[in-house]
C-alpha cells in the first residue's frame, strides 16, 4: 500500500570534502584542520614513463602522451612539488639509451615543467634491467673480477661499468631537466630474505657516480653539474637480514659503512677507515659526496595507534642523526623517498591511511632536518585483489592483468583514475591548497 507523501525540504549539514571552487549555491567555508607545510616538501613517487610506452592504440613506439599528461594534471591538483621516477635501461647496444630516453623525455621535458613538477630520478638496479638478481654471483654488483677502469678508476667490475655507464649518459643527457639523482634503492635490505649490497660496494659505486657527475675529466664547466643533487638511496630500516641471523647489519651500522667507519668495537665512537670511498672523496674535495641521505621510515610493525607509528618512525630518524654527528656529517638532511600506507594491508582502509599520512608529514616535517617527503605511491599496482593486493596509491587507475603491456599489467589508456582517495585530499591540504566543507541542503520526502 502506498501513502502519499507531502515533499518537505529540510536543512542539514553534510560535510563532502572537495577541491577547487564550491558549487554556486552551496555555502562553504575552507578547511582549517592543519597548518599546511613548506610546499617544496611536497613529493610523490609516481607511475614511472617506461610503463607507459607503446600503450596507447595505434602507436606502439611512442609514450602515452594522453596518459601521462593525465597523471601531470593530476599531480598538480594534488599540491606535487617533486616526482620520484624510477630510470630502466635494457641492453649493452649503442641504441640502449636512445630507447630508455624515448619513454621518458615526453614526461621529464614537457609534462613536468607544464605542471611545476620537480623531478628526482631513481638510478638502482633497473639501470641494468637485464640482470634481473643484483646479488647474483655471476653477473651481479658483486661478481668478479674487479679491475682498474680507464674512465671509473679501480675496483669496479662488469656491472659497475656498465651500470656507471648508463647512469652518467641519463644525468647527461638529460642535465639540469632532472633536478636530483637517487643512487640505489634499499640496498641494504634487496631480498625477501633480507640480504643486501655490502656497504662498501654501494659506498664505492655512489662515490665513483659523483665524482665523474661534478668533477669530469676534462672538465667541462657546465653549470648543472654544480646544482644537481645527488642522495644516498633509501635505506630500509629493517637492515640487512634478521636480528639474531649471522651477518646481521642494523640500518645504522650499514649507514657508518657507507662513510667509511669501522664498526670494531675495540674503537669508541668508531673510527674512519683509510682508503674507504667516502673518507678519500672527503680528503681530496673537502666534502663527503652526497647531496642528502634517501631513507625509508616504514614502521617495522603495524602498531595500534597512529601515536606508535609516529613515534617509532621519528626514534629511526633520530637514531640515525646521532649515527651522522658520529661520522663527522651532522647537518646532513633527509630525503624520505618512500613513506606510504598500503590500504590492503590486514584491518586497513582508506581513513587510516589518511590519517597515517596527516600524521606522518606533519611529524616529519616539524624535525627541521627532512628537506622532501615522498609518498608512496601515487597509483595501485599489481595485485588489486587478494591477501597481497598492493593499494598505496591515492588515486585508483582500473587495469588488467596482460602480458600485452610494459610491467605485466595494462592501465587505463586514458590514464583517468576510478577513485580518488581520502588521502589525496589530505595531501592536497597539506600542500597548502583549498579543500572545501561543503553544507548542501537535502530534500526529504
Amino acid at each position: 500500500m502506498f501513502h502519499k507523501l507531502s515533499a518537505a525540504i529540510l536543512t542539514a549539514c553534510i560535510c563532502i570534502i572537495v577541491t577547487g571552487t564550491p558549487p554556486t549555491g552551496a555555502t562553504s567555508s575552507p578547511s582549517t584542520q592543519s597548518q599546511a607545510l613548506d610546499p617544496d616538501m611536497m613529493g610523490m613517487v609516481i607511475r614511472d614513463p617506461w610503463y607507459e610506452f607503446g600503450t596507447y592504440p595505434g602507436l606502439p613506439d611512442e609514450p602515452n602522451r594522453v596518459s601521462q599528461e593525465r597523471m601531470g594534471q593530476i599531480l598538480e591538483e594534488a599540491g606535487v612539488r617533486w616526482v620520484r621516477l624510477e630510470f630502466f635501461v635494457e641492453g649493452d647496444d649503442a641504441a640502449a639509451l636512445d630507447r630508455t630516453f624515448a619513454r621518458y623525455d615526453y614526461f621529464i621535458n614537457e609534462v613536468a615543467p607544464r605542471h611545476g613538477l620537480q623531478v628526482l630520478g631513481l638510478l638502482g638496479f633497473g639501470v641494468v634491467k637485464e640482470v634481473a638478481e643484483p646479488l647474483n654471483t655471476t653477473d651481479g654488483i658483486g661478481a668478479g673480477p674487479f679491475t682498474t677502469d680507464s674512465i671509473y678508476g679501480g675496483g669496479v667490475n662488469p656491472y659497475m661499468q656498465r651500470w656507471l655507464g648508463r647512469a652518467l649518459g641519463i644525468a647527461t643527457h638529460y642535465q639540469g631537466t632532472v633536478a636530483a639523482y637517487e643512487v640505489l634503492n634499499e640496498q641494504n635490505r634487496l631480498t625477501a630474505k633480507g640480504q643486501g649490497v655490502p656497504a662498501s660496494l654501494a659506498a664505492r659505486l655512489h662515490t665513483k657516480f659523483y665524482r665523474l657527475l661534478k668533477h669530469p675529466q676534462p672538465a667541462d664547466g657546465a653549470p648543472w653539474r654544480d646544482n644537481v643533487q645527488v642522495i644516498v638511496g633509501g635505506l630500509h630500516p629493517k637492515g640487512t637480514l634478521d636480528q639474531g641471523q649471522t651477518g646481521y647489519l642494523s640500518d645504522t651500522d650499514y649507514l657508518r659503512q657507507i662513510y667509511g667507519y669501522s664498526l670494531e668495537t675495540s674503537t669508541s665512537p668508531s673510527a674512519p677507515v683509510t682508503g674507504e670511498p667516502f673518507q678519500e672523496y672527503l680528503k681530496t674535495y673537502g666534502a663527503y659526496p652526497l647531496d642528502g641521505l634517501g631513507y625509508h621510515p616504514y614502521p617495522e610493525e603495524i602498531r595500534l595507534s597512529l601515536q606508535a607509528d609516529s613515534d617509532l618512525i621519528n626514534d629511526r630518524l633520530t637514531s640515525i642523526r646521532s649515527v651522522l654527528a658520529e661520522v663527522q656529517d651532522p647537518a646532513r638532511r633527509y630525503w624520505i623517498t618512500e613513506i606510504g600506507y598500503n590500504t590492503a594491508f590486514k584491518q586497513q582502509n582508506d581513513a587510516d591511511q589518511a590519517a597515517f599520512l596527516r600524521a606522518v608529514y606533519t611529524a616529519m616535517a616539524a624535525r627541521g632536518d627532512v628537506v622532501r617527503i615522498f609518498w608512496f605511491k601515487y597509483e595501485d599496482f599489481p595485485p588489486a585483489d587478494n591477501p597481497g593486493a598492493q593499494r598505496w596509491g591515492m588515486v585508483r587507475i582500473p587495469f588488467t592483468i596482460s602480458t600485452e603491456c610494459p610491467g605485466g599489467a595494462c592501465y587505463d589508456i586514458n590514464g583517468e583514475p576510478s577513485t580518488r582517495r581520502l588521502a589525496f585530499l589530505v595531501y592536497r591540504e597539506l600542500a597548502g591548497l583549498p579543500v572545501y566543507h561543503i553544507h548542501l541542503p537535502i530534500v526529504m520526502r
